[in-house]
């Protein structure tokens, strides 16, 4: 039972793996918050253009409305996020705080008037990165790791199309800009 628990323990409190698991149990614990209460949802959620709508930048990301839109992110985050913290466990924290302050400012300037909430403009940013970043440096790992995001994940690209389910189109197209944006800056600086 000690090795469970310190295995956990180390989940959460040594770097690499820290950088993953702390934002996976804020998502869950964000489901529950969008589960019981949709108007807390509301609150925390990115509203383009209000200044209510700016605590969204730091909230939305870990607020989902139900099991599905956690499902929906949640492995997703944690497989493409390994691949971005693949790529520097020194950077990651930077990258990855770029990419989701990136990707709310994009959708809380240009986004459509709506109450925005979950990971999923995270998620496309990390697969805008490392597409962009395959780009740049075109090294056989690099190129490797895109192909494999493509066969694996590229239908995601589905999403950037305006749709009328529900779905946050826009801040899937502005994660997708904004981790593009963060792959260019780094490589071409």
């Amino acid at each position: 039972m000690d090795d469970v628990t310190g295995a956990i323990a180390r989940l959460f409190t040594d770097p690499p793996s820290c950088f993953l698991s702390w934002p996976a149990a804020a998502m869950v614990a964000g489901t529950g918050v969008g589960m019981a209460s949709r108007g807390a949802a509301a609150q925390l959620a990115l509203v383009p253009r209000t200044g209510s709508g700016l605590l969204g930048l730091v909230t939305a990301p870990f607020v989902h409305t139900g099991l599905s839109h956690l499902a929906a992110n949640l492995p997703t985050f944690l497989v493409l996020g390994a691949l971005v913290l693949r790529r520097g466990e020194a950077q990651f924290p930077a990258v990855a705080l770029a990419i989701a302050l990136g990707q709310g400012l994009l959708l809380w300037l240009l986004g459509r008037r709506a109450a925005h909430v979950g990971m999923s403009g995270v998620v496309f940013g990390f697969l805008g990165y490392l597409l962009a970043a395959a780009w740049f440096t075109r090294t056989g790992t690099d190129l490797l790791v895109a192909a494999g995001v493509l066969l694996f994940y590229g239908s995601m690209l589905a999403g950037v199309a305006p749709a009328r389910d529900g779905s946050s189109w826009d801040g899937h197209l502005m994660g997708l800009v904004a981790g593009a944006a963060v792959a260019w800056f780094g490589y071409r600086a």
